[in-house]
């Protein structure tokens, strides 16, 4: 809307400038000089960023500002030579001189010819005043003042017409043709009587003069007072710039601060992850220790397995010898064996605990996996680990139930799915409700095999 505004009283300008032109005077001129050395300088050194920190009105205060470099630069400018008909200007005329004819001079620097857009710019924001045709008023009564014949008359009327606009000009001149035709000789009767009418004219010509005038600077004033409120949205607008740099920034510390933040994390977890792999690590170590300790036991079990074997073959082969050595006291005489008798005998009683079979013993054994392998055997109770009971009497197979311990009974129900699963059947495994203790109702069988004890028949039991 603004724009439109400004667009109209451009136009509006532009239509009233047949009835008074613009006219470029020194200061304006100085000022456009002053725009384009400004401009000019700023573009031939890209380190003069300082010059648009400042705007100056003249080159006295623009060379004041300056710096060595810019004045070195500024001598090139100055030697181009402004013409001396700017008086006749418009705006128009001065834009287009110090935007594109000015640099169109020798010696001019390369880089600084790219100025002319900015100074066509900042010129293009200037006000160019209109001229002050009051100055002319003194010298127009006079020939009023006159009393000349009638062939004098007409002068005024011709002044006053040479200064009103065109549309009024046509009128005048015809009524001074009128008084002008009848010249008799008694002119100078009639020269009184028309002194009224052309001072009345003359009047009414200066009445349009001023309106026309208050009405140039009314426009004049519109244009300036647009242009104050552009440059006032401009500078605005290049305040408001910053905002997204402000902006920019604290997006930039809100990454920063979720990287360092991301990069905490991740170091923490690095550490969770290598102790991680570290516990791993231990497990398995454990777990081949156990595997060999669990090697060695299967070792040292069958190495007990085959000396109990032999124990056996010995046992029998005593026996035996016991038992063919027993007649030949038989054949001795008794008169002769009497006194022997009682030695004799004592060998028997040593014979007798040989042929004793040996008790059966008892192993307690840990959980059984979906396989129906024991994962762990031992010599006694171990509260945690052992479940079951094997009763065996060779060391190869054996008849198992679960122990009969409260401390067993109470650890299998936390867990009876996977405690009791492997090796047990029964109703309702996976729900023991309130249930306090594991009867068994009849036990299973396992067999030692490849170093470990394995599940041949599953046991059954029932909750209480």
């Amino acid at each position: 809307m603004k724009r439109i505004s400004y667009l109209t009283l451009l136009l509006l300008l532009q239509l009233m400038i047949p009835l008074g032109a613009s006219a470029v005077t020194d200061r304006e001129m100085e000022e456009a000089r002053t725009i384009a050395a400004q401009a000019y300088l700023r573009y031939a050194n890209d380190g003069s960023g300082y010059l648009d920190e400042f705007k100056a009105t003249s080159m006295a205060e623009l060379e004041k500002k300056l710096k060595p470099k810019e004045k070195e630069n500024l001598k090139a400018f100055k030697s181009v030579r402004t013409p001396g008909d700017y008086a006749s200007w418009d705006k128009q005329k001065l834009t287009a001189y110090w935007s594109d004819t000015f640099f169109k001079s020798p010696g001019l620097s390369e880089k600084g010819r790219i100025a002319r857009a900015r100074v066509r710019k900042n010129i293009g924001r200037m006000t160019v005043a209109a001229p002050q045709p009051v100055k002319e008023t003194p010298a127009k009564p006079e020939p009023a003042k006159e009393e000349t014949p009638a062939a004098a008359t007409p002068q005024p009327a011709a002044t006053d017409a040479a200064a009103t606009p065109q549309a009024t000009a046509a009128p005048a001149a015809t009524d001074t043709t009128a008084a002008m035709a009848p010249a008799p000789a008694p002119v100078t009767e009639t020269a009184g009587a028309e002194t009224p009418d052309d001072n009345r004219e003359s009047s009414h010509t200066w009445i349009y003069v001023v309106v026309l005038a208050v009405l140039v600077g009314v426009v004049i004033w519109l244009v300036g007072f647009a242009s104050k409120v552009m440059r006032r949205n401009e500078e605005e607008g290049s305040r408001r710039e910053p905002a997204p740099v402000a902006d920019n920034a604290s997006h930039r510390e809100m990454r920063e601060k979720f990287a360092a933040t991301l990069a905490a994390k991740n170091a923490d977890l690095s550490q969770l992850s290598a102790k991680n792999e570290t516990l791993l690590k231990e497990n398995q170590a454990i777990k081949r220790d156990m595997e060999a300790l669990v090697a060695e036991t299967a070792d040292l079990r069958t190495r007990l397995t085959a000396a109990n074997a032999r124990i056996s073959e010995m046992e029998a082969a005593i026996n035996a010898m016991a038992a063919s050595a027993a007649p030949a006291p038989a054949r001795v005489e008794p008169t002769r064996i009497e006194p022997a008798a009682p030695a004799a005998a004592a060998p028997r009683p040593e014979a007798a605990p040989v042929s004793r079979q040996r008790p059966g013993r008892v192993i307690y054994l840990g959980r059984a996996n979906a396989k129906g392998i024991f994962m762990r055997a031992d010599r006694q109770l171990s509260p945690g680990h052992s479940i079951f009971t094997l009763d065996t009497s060779d060391g190869y197979a054996g008849s198992f139930k679960v122990a009969s311990d409260p401390t067993v009974w109470e650890l299998a129900l936390l867990t009876p799915a996977e405690s009791l699963e492997g090796a047990c059947t029964g109703p309702d495994l996976d729900r023991p409700g309130e249930a306090t203790r594991i009867v068994t109702d009849s036990q299973g069988t396992a067999i030692f095999e490849d170093g470990c004890w394995k599940v041949i028949r599953k046991a059954r039991i029932h909750f209480e």
